[in-house]
């Protein structure tokens, strides 16, 4: 028994304490984010027309590139233990007031439903990028591959739980304002275990030096265009922020239309299967990728992705649309995260947030965008010119497959570019001492 727990989390001795702190304040991250992301959906598409989430997804991915464009200015230069433990208490901050959004009378539900999407959104792809990048600046690349989807794992165990009282209360109808009172204080919590057991931890100061945010922009990007892997990566990065962007709006235009009232209690329950999923998904993900090397693990997503629009493509129905998007998002947050964290790990100390940031977060994001201008497009066309649903359906479902293989072509460009981009003077020696390369196993072709 002792072996086979080993297997799946190899923690060594003196790692659990860490390992088991990071693993709660994810936790309690990604379970906050589940309480409130099926009343938020459900509750702003109860509201409005399915396809004007679209132009509320493009304005909060605009939103999420200028909060991120701040967050750049200051997470290579601030130590990022306070930054994280900064970032818990604002969220504490934000989900205590916003009940009163709801208690007051003069605020329509609309608003109020639209302002906790744009929180759950942004805390979705803020959070990750500040806790990543500290996990990064902790651990080595070799114990970061081993430890790391260890770690990760913590987010599904965290997403199962706030999906579980999502799907309470759509049964026990517990109302937002108690959920959002919920969330504050998971947040609170965290942000008290961080300041207890985060404070001993010991990583590399980088150089506190004045920049703008158009400079950290461009720096961020001067990296990635100058290391061939990384440029690819990023391509790979937008292509991947447009078809998931399509497949998830769908998934829920289909299951609104067909199940009417019982959205939310659908919503939650598909939801708690991928995080479910993504359990078991993230427990081979290491053996996985060191198995295939980190260069070939880069074609597992995109190679879903292609895959799954295809089926979208001709098999209509929100059930088709939301095994796409499942197992599109299963890979994309399990092997293709630990891959991209432990790419990400190679970058030199004081770059690793700019760059992190381009990839992570302002590539998804203008996806995000592309994705779902290009999709309202087709269907306000489509809705002006009297095409019926079925079949302006297929012109947005297209353009997915279409950008999927792009995805998919950068993806191989990774792995054809990766040996050459190891040798780049970009990734110079860190600040710990001993060289990346010296680390690195970069998978011969005979594997």
């Amino acid at each position: 028994m002792r072996e086979r727990f080993n297997q799946w989390f190899p923690i060594r001795s003196g790692e659990s304490g860490l390992v088991l702190t990071l693993g709660f304040v994810l936790f309690a991250n990604y379970a906050a984010m589940g309480i409130t992301k099926v009343v938020s959906v459900s509750g702003f598409l109860g509201q409005v027309k399915d396809h004007y989430i679209l132009l509320v997804w493009a304005v909060d991915m605009v939103l999420l590139i200028l909060a991120t464009g701040l967050q750049s200015l200051i997470v290579d230069r601030f130590d990022r233990v306070k930054l994280l433990a900064g970032v818990l208490l604002v969220f504490a901050g934000l989900y205590a007031v916003l009940p009163l959004t709801f208690i007051s009378k003069v605020i329509p539900l609309s608003v109020s439903y639209t302002l906790i999407y744009l929180l759950n959104d942004q805390q979705w792809r803020f959070f990750p990028v500040v806790f990543w990048i500290l996990v990064n600046d902790i651990y080595d690349p070799g114990t970061g591959r081993r430890v790391m989807p260890v770690i990760a794992t913590f987010a599904f165990v965290g997403t199962i739980v706030g999906l579980g009282v999502a799907a309470l209360d759509a049964k026990l109808e517990f109302g937002p304002v108690k959920l959002l009172v919920l969330n504050a204080s998971i947040f609170f919590i965290a942000f008290v275990l961080s300041q207890i057991r985060l404070r001993k931890v010991k990583i590399a100061i980088t150089a506190s030096t004045q920049v703008s945010m158009k400079e950290s922009f461009s720096e961020g990007w001067e990296f990635i265009k100058t290391v061939p892997a990384f440029a690819y990566l990023a391509l790979g990065m937008l292509a991947a922020g447009i078809v998931m962007t399509v497949l998830l709006f769908d998934t829920l235009s289909d299951a609104k239309l067909d199940l009417g009232k019982g959205f939310q209690s659908f919503y939650a329950q598909y939801n708690l299967i991928i995080a479910i999923l993504s359990i078991f998904a993230q427990g081979i993900s290491s053996k996985l990728i060191e198995r295939l090397t980190l260069k070939r693990s880069f074609l597992i997503q995109p190679a879903i992705m292609v895959l799954t629009t295809i089926l979208n493509f001709f098999v209509p129905g929100y059930m088709s649309s939301a095994v796409s998007q499942g197992l599109s998002r299963v890979s994309y947050d399990t092997v293709d995260l630990s891959a991209r964290k432990s790419f990400q790990a190679m970058v030199p100390n004081e770059k690793r947030g700019r760059v992190s940031m381009f990839i992570d977060s302002y590539l998804p994001s203008a996806g995000t965008i592309i994705g779902s201008l290009i999709t309202f497009a087709i269907i306000s066309l489509g809705l002006r010119w009297g095409i019926s649903r079925d079949q302006y359906s297929l012109y947005y479902i297209g353009f997915g497959v279409a950008i999927a293989l792009v995805a998919m072509y950068a993806a191989f460009k990774v792995r054809a570019t990766y040996e050459q981009s190891m040798l780049s003077w970009q990734l110079k020696r860190r600040t710990r001492g001993a060289s990346v390369l010296d680390k690195l196993d970069f998978g011969g072709d005979d594997k």
